[in-house]
């Protein structure tokens, strides 16, 4: 069952704007890198790096607003034949599941194994959304420079997520909620 109290109460909103603030930065930051043929997931990132601190329904919750979000940003209108508005909520549950799997990691402090989750979760997100496009549309080829932006966003991803895990942490501390075992004990 779900505890929750002020300070946890607080900690998920302040992850809601964390998440709700990396679509402006994502649309920041796309501006700089489209010329150069680069996609960086930063949103993914975010909200891979949020979906370790909370339980699982609240990641669901996360998944759900966030994939919901995103596609209201990115659904192209009046395309006959390309994916329904709501996959990437979808996509969002999985890759969010999978990264609950770490989260015991995440919670004894070690973020070793997350950090290399995150950059597994960014590959499988964009493998998975490039292959439901593709079923969609009937059409299985991949685009010109779809390897060099999978490994790119794969690179962004590992490297930014011990900031966003720490940026998580400092917020947790701030609320009084912890999300680090034994951490209750030494405060």
């Amino acid at each position: 069952m779900l505890n929750f109290d002020k300070s946890r109460i607080i900690f998920v909103l302040l992850l809601m704007a964390l998440l709700f603030a990396s679509f402006i930065l994502d649309e920041f930051i796309a501006s700089f890198l489209s010329p150069l043929g680069i996609r960086f997931f930063i949103v993914q990132t975010i909200f891979f790096t949020c979906s370790l601190s909370v339980p699982f329904p609240i990641m669901l919750l996360f998944a759900f607003f966030t994939g919901l979000t995103w596609d209201s940003i990115h659904m192209a209108i009046d395309i006959g034949d390309d994916v329904g508005f709501g996959y990437s909520i979808f996509l969002f549950f999985v890759t969010g599941a999978l990264m609950q799997g770490m989260s015991p990691f995440f919670s004894r402090g070690r973020w070793e194994a997350p950090v290399v989750l995150v950059g597994v979760s960014t590959a499988l997100f964009f493998l998975m959304e490039w292959f439901f496009i593709s079923f969609a549309r009937a059409n299985f080829i991949f685009p010109d420079n779809y390897w060099k932006q999978l490994w790119v966003s794969v690179f962004f991803g590992m490297v930014v997520s011990p900031f966003f895990f720490y940026l998580i942490l400092r917020l947790s501390k701030l609320c009084g909620n912890s999300i680090i075992i034994g951490e209750e004990a030494k405060a």
